[in-house]
């Protein structure tokens, strides 16, 4: 049959639906008790770690690992005098600032220029080494940041179609996704359901993977269910990463017309409904696994152990980890309780303070503002064990 602007149909499971919007309700419910469990501003230390975890995980999926190291170095201008780990640097903080951008957008994900704005600001910021297209023959040919592709295409067994068709496909994408349906539960179903037909469509000659991946995260963040940016769904394709490149194959299938059950699209319903399950199950597992994070005994007894064992504080090391327990706890304290928090005087409270302070383990503001706990890089392969991939540095 040949293809034209509505071959993405089915756009939605909706054979044994049920049973996917029970999944969604469980998603709605567990994300709301994620973010109950962090308060702020603790909260935000921890959102900027997700995206670090995003971008991360994000760009693994793709065969290129930036050490969380490298990109908290790179934030503070510093890159690496190697070539190839500096480009790494650079593609991560050009992921961040997108993440960034797109977490203040308001309006429809599912548009066209919202989707070339995603491309075209991550292709813009990297190095003339990284805006590159793989070409059939193998070899890398410039790419033009946020141009839909105007040549078709082949990824692995996906023959993408024709790119004269893109801009209509987009357009149905967009008028079928923003009809998701009346219930928050339908538009979560509708999340995978997007993110492969997106895919499927491949609107970019290249950069498709981390474009979908972008919008999903919007996507998620605009229906409420990110419990305020505390979690990842790259972290979980990444960790299922020859399972999601799996079931979007299989989700590339063309109906079965001799199946009663397999819609009445281009595309396999069937198909489809077996890549939402999969995406939605991998969303409360990350969920489940960041709440497992917060809880804030073993938290309290994780950062202990950092302190003990790899701060190289010394002697005041105990009055450290009794300001960071409390900096857990409160969220923030003042200056001036550092002593009674220490369980010593003021000079003894000044010294535990400052040494906190000097070695990252607590921020504030300004010089004379309340502090609260940090988190840089250095901390988190304790803090926060299996965040990334056993190797990363603190791992």
């Amino acid at each position: 049959m040949p293809l034209n602007e509505t071959s993405i149909e089915p756009t939605f499971p909706e054979q044994e639906g049920p049973a996917l919007e029970d999944l969604a309700c469980l998603v709605i419910q567990r994300s709301g008790e994620l973010k109950a469990t962090v308060r702020a501003p603790f909260h935000e230390e921890m959102a900027e770690v997700t995206r670090l975890m995003h971008c991360y995980y994000s760009n693994l999926i793709e065969g290129q690992q930036t050490l969380v190291p490298d990109i908290e170095a790179a934030l503070q201008n510093e890159f690496s005098k190697e070539p190839e780990k500096r480009d790494l640097q650079q593609l991560a903080l050009a992921h961040l600032e997108c993440q960034r951008w797109a977490a203040g957008h308001a309006g429809s994900p599912f548009a066209e220029d919202f989707l070339c704005e995603l491309h075209r600001r991550f292709y813009s910021a990297l190095p003339a080494s990284l805006c590159v297209a793989t070409a059939t023959t193998g070899g890398k040919v410039p790419l033009d940041p946020g141009v839909l592709r105007t040549r078709s295409v082949r990824v692995g067994a996906h023959v993408a179609p024709p790119h004269e068709l893109v801009p209509g496909l987009l357009r149905h994408f967009r008028k079928r996704y923003e009809e998701a349906g009346p219930t928050l539960a339908s538009r979560i179903v509708a999340i995978g359901a997007s993110h492969h037909r997106l895919a499927w469509i491949h609107p970019f000659r290249d950069g498709n993977g981390r474009v979908v991946r972008l919008f999903s995260d919007t996507l998620i963040r605009q229906l409420g269910i990110d419990a305020g940016s505390l979690w990842s769904l790259s972290r979980g394709l990444a960790f299922e990463r020859g399972e999601y490149y799996s079931r979007l194959a299989n989700a590339d299938r063309e109906r079965n017309p001799a199946a009663t059950d397999d819609g009445g699209g281009h595309l396999s319903e069937r198909s489809l409904h077996e890549f939402c399950e999969f995406v939605l199950k991998v969303m409360l597992d990350q969920i489940s696994y960041m709440d497992a994070l917060f809880e804030i005994d073993t938290l309290g007894d994780r950062i202990e152990e950092y302190v003990r064992l790899e701060s190289g504080l010394g002697e005041i090391e105990g009055r450290v980890a009794l300001l960071l327990r409390e900096a857990l706890y409160r969220g923030e304290f003042p200056r001036g309780d550092a002593g009674r928090i220490a369980g010593a005087g003021d000079r003894t409270g000044r010294k535990a303070l400052a040494a906190a302070v000097g070695s990252g383990l607590l921020k504030s503001q300004t010089p004379k503002s309340p502090v609260r706990l940090a988190l840089p890089a250095k901390v988190l392969g304790t803090y926060f064990p299996r965040l990334f991939p056993p190797g990363h540095p603190g791992q």
